[in-house]
């Protein structure tokens, strides 16, 4: 089951950085230190697909993307027990993106 939270680990040709997520119910909220991330996501037997919206509130803090204030992600990766393996890529424009680990540290409250 993939609701839970999620450490987020990404590598792109900027460098490296990490952020956490909540995945709960088809829907991403999450951050890092200059980004807040918000999203959907749809679940295919071992595999993850998701569109997220990635705001920056902190307009010093850089993005490994090379991009410049806000903008949005296709994610798409797979499912290994707690550890998701995948990569992201601009919306607009297409083509640029970065390696994601994600890796499970809790389970949400029932």
């Amino acid at each position: 089951m993939v609701e839970g939270f999620w450490i987020v680990q990404f590598e792109g040709m900027q460098g490296s950085g990490g952020g956490v997520a909540v995945l709960m119910k088809g829907q991403i909220l999450g951050g890092d230190s200059g980004y807040t991330y918000t999203g959907s996501y749809k679940l295919n037997e071992k595999s993850i697909r998701a569109r997220v919206s990635v705001r920056n509130f902190l307009p010093g803090v850089p993005s490994l993307l090379g991009t410049v204030g806000d903008f949005e992600l296709d994610v798409t990766g797979n499912i290994d027990g707690d550890v998701i393996r995948g990569s992201a890529s601009l919306v607009n424009p297409p083509g640029i993106g970065i390696a994601l680990k994600l890796t499970k540290r809790a389970n949400l409250p029932a």
